[in-house]
């Protein structure tokens, strides 16, 4: 009896060490993205500023000047071209140029060698980023007419989706050039990495 008393204690001290383990590695993965998350939004409130309007007081005069006001020069730091926003999910990433995986392992949305420049009038905007809960993988739930915001430091922009497929990571078909409108092109694998989800949206303008 004392054998088995022993081997039953020996299973129940395993099974609570295998119970705490769990625990703590779940913190500390919470943990971690509570931290990423207040990183980013202190460096996007630190990068991207939106400009305050002060209102003009009224006043009677015969001849208005006309002046214009200088947009405010915010300068490039640490390579952040910008960032983007899911909208109705909260998940706001920064981006930057390149697609490694050093670079897509600090949770940043890269952009590719073939994309056109976030500011581009025409072009097709192609980025990449993890599907993780707090970069992409809120893109596989996203529906056709749902909107995603980029915010560059000269401007923001509003995209609709409007196409979403389901591709091998061997197919380029979706990375060409565009010259006559401007659309976003975002990749997250799907599929265990096997695959690759492609979702496409277009600029709305005005």
């Amino acid at each position: 009896m004392r054998k088995k008393e022993k081997i039953n204690k020996f299973i129940n001290v395993i099974g609570l060490l295998l119970i705490l383990g769990s625990a703590l590695f779940s913190f500390y993965f919470i943990y971690n993205k509570y931290h990423d998350k207040k990183e980013t939004e202190k460096i996007i409130d630190k990068l991207f500023i939106e400009e305050e309007v002060v209102p003009t007081p009224e006043v009677e005069v015969t001849e208005t000047p006309k002046f214009e006001t200088p947009k405010q020069e915010i300068h490039l730091t640490n390579n952040y071209l910008g960032y983007i926003e899911l909208s109705n999910y909260g998940i706001k990433r920064l981006i930057t140029t390149g697609t490694d995986k050093t670079t897509l392992d600090k949770n940043l949305v890269g952009t590719l060698s073939t994309s056109a420049n976030l500011d581009d009038e025409v072009g097709n905007v192609i980025m990449a980023g993890h599907s993780t809960s707090n970069v992409f993988q809120k893109l596989h739930y996203m529906r056709i007419g749902d909107q995603i915001k980029i915010v560059t430091h000269k401007n923001t922009y509003f995209y609709k989706i409007t196409e979403k497929h389901t591709i091998n990571d061997t197919d380029m078909s979706y990375f060409h050039k565009v010259e006559d409108k401007k659309i976003l092109t975002l990749i997250t694998c799907k599929n265990n990495g096997n695959q690759r989800l492609i979702v496409i949206a277009e600029l709305l303008r005005g």
